[in-house]
């Protein structure tokens, strides 16, 4: 009998890693991958977070990461003092300290050869080409196949019983089933990649930060905001160990962010509120690629979506094939990790045939509430000017990210409907008519940013200290269920905080928002009392056998019995 088939169109990342976890998880399978290994792509994604380098680690992937690439320590922002471009004054946040999860500034070119070579020692068959076409399997042709023009121009046509588009921006399924959707939010992204800089231009930069002897503060990705944008900068290693620098501007030019197509636009532009990294960047010189190509890429509107991206009928699309996110949290590969796993667990259950639609709708609500995060981010731009509502801003996203979403990816619980379920309605996509202030507790936020020139700046919470659960490191049960109960303690926490840093006035607006405010904090102290006593079905799991279950148990089982590649 023969094996099953799965088939991944793409041989970038995104369809490497898909295939060295299928393969380890699912290893039944026969797996194929189609495409050109020496295609020259936009190359993004240098950021990892913790959830995505777990991932890696666990496909044993981590010495190449300990090996090849710069340890990340953390995300580090950076607030003006005042909008004087003179006035080098910035409030840093940063990490107070190394946590137990590391996080990688990946060399993308070197990772990625890295990754193919790995796949290529695993029984993993690869076809340089381009899928042209593909006929959908039905009731009476039992398996999809693909029309296949390969680079010695001779066709063939592989069969499969389930197939992965991770074709990146060309979209191969999307377009030819008519699956296009419009963001609510667009945005625009320039970026290149710098070497032979003089490094201690960074330190002219006058911080205004909690000192610490705990790592080199170089080595994090850096974060600078303006009105309607914000820069990254990321370090990271050359295959030949020369520091290099990622640099990119993400901008929505209709909210007053100047239009950067080129390098000249980004010095131009940048150069009005932080001259300093201007001064950097002329230090250096672009790297080229291979051909002597300046390393250098601009995307105009780039955002897209899908109307659908699981099908009980055995394809799925998935990464930069499905949708682009805004790089502004790294989540572009720790959201690849998740729909990696979704899309095993689809298969799972479809090979012992119980698969059912509810699954299937769980886990396309799962993406849908990762787009109303995304929805959320696209609005940051109209404040990102604003310290006072950015600042506390990311504060609360790093909160949800350390203390609900990673703790639900590393246990698993991101495969199961009953979290899915809770998750969904916690982070509900809404239409774009009915969104709201992307920032937290609007109403407190609002009155302290225009108390601003009476407030200390620098007196602004440093979100790390706040939010990260250092004991988190592996799978566990019973810290994932404390962790919830210390979100909601966080946020009456935070809340009170902000009560006590506004100067109130006795008048009817001041008093509404500070009892209103109080009430909220009332209804979290009596949700942290319930998890606490009762739990959550947040941190609960279907029974198995459930339609909705997730097929690879509790306890990180998604990420167990993997054969480790030597």
């Amino acid at each position: 009998m023969d094996k099953n088939k799965l088939v991944i169109i793409g041989n970038g990342i995104v369809g490497n890693l898909a295939a060295l976890y299928l393969s380890q998880k699912l290893p039944e399978l026969e797996i194929t991958i189609i495409g050109k290994s020496d295609q020259r792509r936009a190359i993004v994604g240098e950021s990892t977070v913790e959830l995505s380098t777990h991932f890696f680690e666990g496909l044993g992937l981590g010495k190449i990461l300990e090996d090849k690439h710069y340890h990340k320590y953390g995300l580090t922002y950076y607030f003006k003092v005042n909008n004087d471009p003179d006035d080098t004054r910035y409030v840093v946040h940063e990490a107070p300290g190394v946590i137990r999860m590391p996080a990688y500034n990946l060399n993308r070119f070197t990772f990625d050869k890295d990754l193919r070579e790995t796949n290529s020692r695993r029984n993993i068959k690869v076809i340089e080409g381009v899928v042209n076409d593909v006929l959908l399997k039905t009731p009476e042709q039992h398996r999809h196949i693909l029309s296949v023009k390969m680079t010695n121009g001779e066709m063939t046509s592989p069969e499969a019983d389930w197939f992965i588009d991770c074709s990146g921006t060309r979209r191969f399924l999307v377009k030819k089933l008519g699956l296009e959707k419009s963001p609510p939010y667009q945005r625009s992204s320039f970026w290149f990649r710098l070497k032979k800089f003089d490094r201690d231009i960074f330190d002219k930069i006058n911080v205004i930060k909690k000192e610490h002897h705990c790592y080199d503060p170089y080595y994090v990705t850096h974060h600078f905001y303006g009105k309607g944008y914000w820069i990254w900068m990321i370090p990271m290693r050359s295959p030949d160990g020369e520091t290099m620098m990622s640099i990119g501007y993400t901008y929505r030019p209709e909210l007053g962010s100047e239009i950067v197509k080129n390098y000249d636009d980004f010095i131009s532009a940048v150069g009005q509120d932080h001259p300093t990294i201007v001064e950097l960047v002329e230090s250096g010189e672009i790297h080229r690629l291979p051909g002597n190509l300046p390393d250098i890429t601009g995307y105009r509107d780039y955002m897209y979506e899908s109307k659908k991206y699981y099908s009980k009928d055995g394809w799925f699309i998935i990464g930069d094939a499905a949708f682009l996110f805004d790089p502004i949290n790294s989540l572009g590969l720790s959201y690849v990790s998740h729909m990696i796993c979704q899309v095993a667990a689809i298969i799972s259950k479809d090979r012992t045939h119980s698969l059912t639609d509810s699954y299937i709708k769980c886990h396309e609500q799962h993406i849908q509430s990762i787009l109303s995060l995304h929805d959320s981010w696209g609005k940051w731009y109209e404040f990102m000017h604003d310290p006072v509502k950015m600042s506390w801003t990311l504060l609360m996203n790093n909160m949800s990210y350390f203390n609900v979403l990673l703790p639900a990816f590393i246990n698993g619980g991101f495969l199961d409907g009953r979290h899915i379920n809770v998750f969904s309605e916690l982070f509900k996509r809404q239409p774009v008519e009915m969104h709201q202030a992307a920032y937290p507790f609007p109403k407190l936020l609002d009155i302290l940013s225009e108390q601003v020139d009476e407030i200390d700046l620098f007196s602004t919470p440093n979100l790390y200290a706040k939010n990260i659960p250092f004991e988190l490191y592996r799978a566990d049960e019973k810290l994932r269920k404390k962790l919830l109960v210390r979100y909601f303690f966080k946020l009456i926490m935070l809340r009170t905080s902000l009560i006590r840093r506004i100067k109130w006035k006795l008048n009817k607006h001041h008093m509404n928002v500070l009892f209103s405010a109080l009430g909220d904090n009332l209804t979290d102290m009596l949700r942290m009392v319930s998890v606490r006593l009762f739990s959550h079905d947040m941190v609960k799991y279907h029974k198995s056998g459930s339609p909705d279950a997730t097929p690879f148990g509790q306890d990180g089982e998604f990420m167990k019995f993997i054969k480790k590649i030597d």
